[in-house]
């Protein structure tokens, strides 16, 4: 894999990977149609499955917990904080003004603190334990096994693309930049000949 080489591909790795954290999570209820806008609950109703879920007492809660944390072991969650970590040290590590000792104190602190351990709460949140079953289901079957499979080939091409794309839109804004910038001095020109 290429290296790095600014913060720019840095922070679009990591909206890539979260973007794709996020559709794997919503992947086993991609399929169920849309409601209409009229029948569509208010957002806070439509919490509410999560919500009685987890208010059904520390039994309910403990087991909706581990659904979360196996769905998140079934998706790499864990393995892709840990993928982001290194790659945030490696980005750090280039970086002129890090002051001596904090690549060593900054792992000491991110072993103490897991990344899963604070998107547990999130995902419990959002996700009933009936979208929680479906989504290890999936995950666990040969179609959800090959997803994730797919899943780094699909983050690298488009990281790739990603990169492209941003290249290409700032080449582009510095050529439109640039065109008024034109236009600007060609009327300013005119304007001061007609005045002369």
């Amino acid at each position: 894999m290429r290296s790095f080489n600014s913060l720019a591909s840095w922070r679009w790795c990591l909206l890539a990977v979260l973007a794709v954290g996020c559709a794997h999570s919503g992947a086993s209820t991609s399929a169920a149609p849309a409601p209409s806008p009229e029948s569509s609950p208010p957002a806070a109703v439509s919490e509410a499955p999560a919500a009685r879920s987890s208010a059904s007492g520390p039994e309910a809660r403990r087991r909706k917990e581990q659904k979360v944390r196996r769905l998140m072991v079934l998706t790499g969650a864990e393995d892709s904080g840990k993928q982001m970590l290194d790659l945030m040290t490696t980005q750090f590590s280039q970086m002129s003004h890090i002051p001596p000792g904090f690549m060593e104190k900054f792992r000491e602190v991110a072993e103490e603190e897991s990344i899963v351990d604070l998107l547990v709460p999130v995902y419990m949140k959002h996700l009933s334990e009936e979208d929680l079953d479906a989504a290890i289901a999936f995950h666990e079957s040969p179609a959800g096994k090959r997803f994730l499979a797919a899943q780094p080939r699909l983050l690298e091409e488009a990281k790739e693309i990603g990169e492209q794309w941003g290249m290409n839109l700032a080449e582009k804004t510095l050529r439109a930049l640039a065109e008024e910038e034109r236009q600007r001095e060609l009327k300013a020109v005119r304007h001061e000949g007609q005045q002369l």
